[in-house]
């Protein structure tokens, strides 16, 4: 994993907590606005390693735009994720990317929940002082919405590590 505060130079595995803003994209973005993000995160492997494991549970809403049938919208998922630093493994910034599992309930009557699959890949920046990250993240949830479109959204977050 990239670099991290002195204190978890050794740790195996670390958990954390997200917050952040959820801004929605292409036919999403039709008719929500940007909403909340929230999440946790576990993290498997040492500071200094080619590369590290993140599994990560994220929650994002979307309020519905006025004049639209879009009501608020919920996008509940779980992703596994392989993270590796940017230039080498003393550099802050780092790129994340992974699979995961999906699920959408849109606020629409008669349209219903819906649970697929899709992809996800970001980049992020380690806060060592802090033992925190900032992160930007694009997922591409397929076939999500009633039209059978991807709902992709990108959740901007700041993260926590314990």
């Amino acid at each position: 994993m990239p670099r991290a505060a002195a204190a978890q130079v050794d740790d195996q595995f670390s958990w954390g907590l997200t917050a952040g803003a959820s801004v929605p994209a292409r036919d999403l973005a039709d008719d929500h606005n940007t909403g909340l993000a929230g999440g946790v995160t576990f993290a498997l492997g040492q500071v200094g390693q080619t590369i590290g494991i993140r599994i990560d549970g994220l929650y994002s809403t979307f309020p519905g735009k006025s004049g639209t049938e879009g009501r608020d919208a919920r996008i509940i998922g779980g992703t596994f994720n392989l993270v590796t630093s940017l230039i080498g493994t003393g550099d802050r910034v780092y790129v994340i990317g992974g699979v995961g599992g999906y699920g959408i309930r849109t606020g629409v009557p008669g349209v219903k929940a819906v649970n697929d699959w899709g992809i996800n890949g970001g980049l992020g920046v380690w806060l060592p002082f802090a033992s925190a990250f900032v992160e930007a993240r694009y997922h591409h949830f397929y076939r999500a919405l009633a039209n059978k479109q991807p709902a992709p959204f990108i959740p901007i977050t700041i993260g926590v590590l314990f």
